[in-house]
């Protein structure tokens, strides 16, 4: 999952190449099952703001896995942290019953935040 960039790379590897001209490589792991193991090994080894970062790495699909598969202990430390828009985008893709859990799970002005950033996106 670490990102690997050419710009590491000496011209032996890319013969009459400048090695700056060849762009970066990333490497990321985007299946949602290695994502909510990443996220709940982080959260469960008292690290939340790094189980905050694999999460916000992953597609908005793949966020909403995740957050629809930890437990809701889990789920309360996790968007605590998130921003309220991120959270509001995550939220408009799971089923209602979960979101209903989050937003029980976070503090009421956080609450409060999250549920006009997704009445406005309905109205638009």
């Amino acid at each position: 999952m670490n990102p690997i960039y050419a710009e590491h790379l000496n011209n032996n590897h890319f013969p009459g190449m400048d090695a700056g001209a060849v762009a970066p490589i990333l490497w990321r792991d985007e299946r949602p099952d290695a994502a909510l193991e990443l996220v709940s090994r982080a959260l469960q080894g008292g690290e939340p703001g790094t189980a905050r970062l694999r999460l916000m790495r992953l597609t908005e699909d793949a966020q909403a896995h995740v957050v629809r598969q930890l437990p809701a202990e889990d789920v309360g430390r996790l968007a605590r942290g998130l921003s309220n828009y991120a959270l509001a985008r995550i939220c408009e893709r799971l089923p209602q019953s979960g979101v209903r859990e989050i937003l029980e799970a976070i503090p009421p002005f956080k609450r409060q935040g999250v549920e006009m950033i997704l009445a406005h996106r309905c109205n638009r």
